[in-house]
């Protein structure tokens, strides 16, 4: 590649190093350490959800940029981006403010503050839940339990009956395999 350099630029040819920085940069590397090895993580232990396991073609203009978050809607409507299915996806607001060049102190105040926000969120909701439940449920003591009552309504459990927010919706409806005097084995081929 020296070689190869030197040859170039006494031709007069211009070398083009901002494109080798550039394509270089965006592969990983790994220095060579003999006494301690740099370990990476393992990428078998990434979940792949199921609705990314076709695949598809999608149009989209090329002035436009195509993110994660665009490429999950298009597998499904209501599918996280990749960065925040992973378990951590703090984790990579750490590299990417890391590679953006910002100092160790400022990683840290951001993480802080992010961490704060999620503390603040967390305790916003559970106010808010304990709020309702407040003013929703009713409880009665019992010697040996507690007792809750709370509203419900015919339109919760949906139109077919057998909604998430109906009564009883834990319990399910029983399969047909259990059922007495139904065929159980396939009558035709499709």
């Amino acid at each position: 590649m020296c070689l190869q350099r030197h040859t170039d630029k006494s031709k007069g040819k211009k070398l083009a190093i901002p494109y080798a920085s550039a394509v270089l940069g965006m592969l990983p590397q790994t220095p060579y350490r003999p006494l301690k090895p740099l370990q990476h993580e393992p990428i078998n232990d990434l979940p792949v959800h199921p609705a990314t396991r076709r695949q598809l073609f999608y149009p989209t203009s090329e002035s436009r940029q195509f993110t994660r978050a665009d490429a999950a809607k298009v597998f499904a409507p209501t599918l996280l981006p990749a960065d925040d299915r992973i378990p951590h996806s703090e984790l990579i607001q750490v590299e990417r403010e890391r590679n953006s060049g910002m100092s160790r102190e400022e990683r840290l105040e951001a993480a802080k503050a992010r961490e704060d926000a999620k503390k603040a969120t967390k305790e916003e909701q559970a106010r808010k839940a304990a709020e309702w439940e407040a003013k929703n449920v009713k409880h009665v003591a019992g010697q040996r339990w507690d007792f809750k009552f709370q509203n419900i309504s015919v339109q919760d459990a949906g139109k077919d009956g057998r909604g998430r927010r109906g009564v009883g919706w834990r319990y399910g409806v029983p399969h047909d395999d259990r059922k007495r005097g139904l065929i159980k084995i396939p009558t035709s081929v499709e």
